[in-house]
This record gives C-alpha cells, structure tokens and sequence, in this order.
C-alpha cells in the first residue's frame, strides 16, 4: 500500500507477531491496574460470565478471570489464531480453567448463552463505526448487563519540564495509529459510542501511569510501541529510520526525562460502563 493514509478496514494496526504479543504483555502490566479499577467499578463480580472483545495476547480476560472467580467464566474472542494461540497457552500455564478463548470476527460472533458483561480495551478505537459494532454485540449481552470497555485518549500524554524527544516520540505514535486508521481520542468519545448503539448514560473515569526517574519501564514502553509502528511511521513519511533511531531511543528517553528531572504522564485512559436497559 504507498497511501499515506491506511483505511480502518485494514483492522489492527500493530499485528500479531511474537514480538508485539509480548508487547501486549507487558503493556497489560502496566496498565493493568488501570482497567481492573474500571472493571471493578464497572460491578464486574464473582460468578459472572463475561465476554472480552478482541482479547489479544489475553491480559483483560485475565483480569475479568480475577474478578469473576472459579464460578464464573470469561471468553476471549479476537479474530488472530496466533493471539488466541498464545493467550490460551498463557491460560493453560496460569492453570485458569474459567477462561477460554475463540479466533473469530466479533461481527460474526454467536454463543449458546448472552454474557453477564461486555468488556475491552483499546478495541473500538480500531471500528470504522464503532457504535455500530457494539450495538450488535449487545444481542449477546443479558437484559441488565454491563458493557464496560477502556479506551485512549492519546492526546493527554504531557512532560514537565517539556522533553522535546518524548513529545516528539509522541507525536510519532499518535500520527501512524491515525494514519493506519485508529481514533486516537475515542475514550473521549465512549459517551457517544455508548449512546449510538442504543445504550445510556454511561459512568466515566479517567486514568494514566505518571512516571519518573531513570528506573521507570515508560522509556522502554514508548520505544516498544514505535518499534511496532514503524513500517507505518516509514511508509507515511512521519519519518525515517534515521530519525528515530530505535536502537537507542528507550535509552536517550531515560536519559532526558532523568537529565531534565521531568514527569512524564502516559497515554490517558478513559474508561466508560452503563448497564443495558432491562
């Protein structure tokens, strides 16, 4: 493709490599205390049977396996075998026997039974509608039902004092997920998507890792996620190789952000749940 703009239509912008699966890993650790709070908050609970929409390596249907208990049962669904492939050996290891997962298209999706939840993170970012795509989830979803889901405003990342190169990086990340055709803001849009597909008023909160000093893992997280982007980041021009240089760049991130004595806060997360009418 030599487009400068990747359509939505092209699904998941990042793949689903070994390499980016263990990215997702390691990015659910340091978000993951981010979303249990949403999902805890959202009245996700022991017994439940719940239903994680484009699961990925897995990490969000772990957390729900946590709340939920061995009585109750969450499913994975994300339309790559390879993901489903590594997040049910990553269950097996665990010994988590509440948790199963499914490679299939989430437009295509149908249970034997509706779920008690409705749950995902940073996945209708990736929708050309994404309200219409959880109006149709919803038929799986029981009367009463929670849908909950965790999403970016990528925008909200900030350094005090301003760290030239990691609002650079920034930049970088925010221009290729929206060039590869993710909404970078849709955690600020939940309200509407929530209410597009037919639902109401949902409750909202948002979150962000705040980091500083030379032993904070957000150098290597930012570095990991432009690794992955890249080909995009070539292709479209943002710029080169060159210019990024991501041999180094985890290590000349630490070393400004330390140099300068700077905060920097992450990517916030907007998380937004509601109760489906009756």
């Amino acid at each position: 493709m030599t487009q400068a703009t990747v359509g939505r239509e092209q699904g998941y912008a990042l793949g689903h490599a070994t390499d980016e699966l263990d990215r997702l890993v390691e990015q659910g650790r340091f978000f993951g205390d981010l979303t249990a709070q949403v999902l805890r908050q959202a009245g996700i609970a022991r017994g439940m049977r719940v239903l994680d929409i484009g699961c990925g390596a897995g990490d969000v249907s772990f957390l729900a396996a946590s709340l939920v208990g061995p009585e109750g049962t969450v499913i994975g669904v994300d339309r790559s075998p390879e993901a489903i492939d590594f997040a049910t050996r990553r269950a097996t290891v665990a010994g988590l026997a509440n948790v199963r997962f499914i490679a299939g298209d989430v437009a295509e999706l149908a249970l034997d039974e509706p779920v008690d939840a409705l749950i995902g993170r940073l996945i209708l970012m990736y929708f050309p509608d994404p309200a219409v795509t959880l109006r149709r989830l919803l038929g799986l979803l029981k009367p009463d039902g929670i849908a909950a889901f965790h999403e970016f405003d990528l925008a909200g990342t900030k350094s005090l004092p301003t760290c030239p190169l990691f609002e650079q990086t920034m930049g970088h990340i925010r221009q290729a997920l929206t060039r590869a055709g993710a909404d970078i803001q849709t955690g600020l849009k939940l309200g509407w998507i929530f209410r597009e597909a037919g639902l109401p008023e949902p409750q909202m909160i948002l979150g962000a890792r705040v980091e500083r000093g030379a032993a904070s893992v957000v150098y290597e997280q930012v570095m990991q996620i432009t690794r992955t982007l890249l080909p995009v980041i070539v292709r479209t021009g943002i710029a080169t190789a060159e210019e990024i240089g991501i041999a180094t760049l985890a290590d000349r991130l630490r070393e400004e952000a330390v140099a300068l004595d700077a905060t920097l806060v992450s990517p916030c997360f907007i998380g937004g749940w509601v109760r489906k009418a009756s």
